[in-house]
């Protein structure tokens, strides 16, 4: 039974993460980063940005992150064993806008 319930926490995080994986950037010039927030991240972050602490997922609204490591860890990864997607396809421009929407939620 154990087994059973590992299993399928194990399948509902994996269906979970990978919705977080949305790397398709044809996107309006005039896009928001409140916008890009929800297309990209709000699937695991929650649209108020709080993640899901029983799902690993952290919350970025407060991040003592600099502003440069979000971008790139978003761009790039962490270097870690993150599970967070890379999105290697968003132009920077985006990322920045994504950054900055967080900051506004932090206030």
């Amino acid at each position: 039974m154990k087994s059973i319930s590992l299993s399928l926490v194990l399948v509902c995080l994996s269906v979970l993460l990978s919705a977080c994986d949305n790397d398709v950037h044809n996107h309006s010039k005039n896009i928001t980063g409140k916008q890009l927030f929800e297309l990209h991240c709000a699937s695991c972050h929650n649209s108020d940005g709080n993640g899901q602490f029983l799902l690993g997922v952290p919350s970025n609204r407060d991040t003592t992150l600099i502003n440069s490591y979000i971008r790139d860890k978003m761009l790039h990864g962490s270097g870690t064993d993150s599970s967070m997607p890379i999105f290697a396809a968003m132009p920077e421009k985006e990322a920045i806008k994504i950054v900055q929407y967080l900051r506004k939620l932090a206030k």
